[in-house]
Parts: C-alpha cells; structure tokens; sequence
C-alpha cells in the first residue's frame, strides 16, 4: 500500500460488520441519489395522475345500481364527491353491497359510504 494511512484488515471488517449500517442505497457517480430517484418517482406519478371524474349521476340512478348490487349480490365502482388535497377525486370503491341503514352502505371488504358522497355508480361485469 503507498498511503500514509495505514488499515488494520481486521479493524476495518470490525467496523463494517459491526457499526456500518448500509441503507442499500447506491451512490456513486453515475447513478441517481436513491433520495432523488424517489423524488422523480413522486413527481412523475404526480404528472400522470388524472382526474377520472365520471359524470354525476342522479339518486334514483344511484340508488338503483346499488339496490341491485345488494340484490343480486353484484359488484359495483362507487366514485365519491370525495377529494384528495391536489384536487383529484379519491379512487373508486369497489365491491358487493352487503348492507345498508338509512344514508350509510356497507361493502363486503368493509368500507363504508354515506349516499350523500356518492357521485356515480357502475356495474362491474
């Protein structure tokens, strides 16, 4: 070795097995900043995010696609009036009816919705 800086081998592998904690993370020139990469990733979802807005439905249409769902034990989209903070509708809520009382509808995976919220109801083929 031509350094002034001599390592013990074993002082070295001591401190990388024992108080080096590696974060996984790859960081030399070349390569993105896993801070960076996670940044782009953000953004870019950010971008391709549309607002899916499907048209307002009637109560009675509503209430007529969710009837038969608890009904005939049918599988339906729900899209609440419901908005995230960047102004983007809150994605769609899925699954059977399987109860409801007065205002409030229970789904079979356990979400529950208020008929006042929703904004459209559709079939699941």
């Amino acid at each position: 070795m031509n350094s002034k800086y001599q390592a013990d081998p074993e002082m070295v592998q001591t401190f990388f097995d024992n108080y080096y904690h590696d974060r996984g993370k790859i960081k030399w020139q070349g390569f993105y900043l896993s801070d960076h990469t996670a940044a782009l990733k953000k953004q870019a979802k950010k971008s391709s995010h549309q607002n899916n807005l499907r048209p307002q439905q009637e109560l009675t249409e509503i209430t007529k696609f969710l009837m038969q769902s608890y009904t005939y034990n049918q599988i339906v989209k729900v899209q609440l009036n419901v908005f995230d903070l960047n102004n983007h509708v809150k994605d769609d809520l899925t699954g059977e009816i399987k109860g409801y009382d007065e205002d409030l509808f229970y789904l079979d995976n356990g979400k529950k919705f208020h008929l006042s919220e929703v904004r459209n109801v559709a079939m699941v083929a």
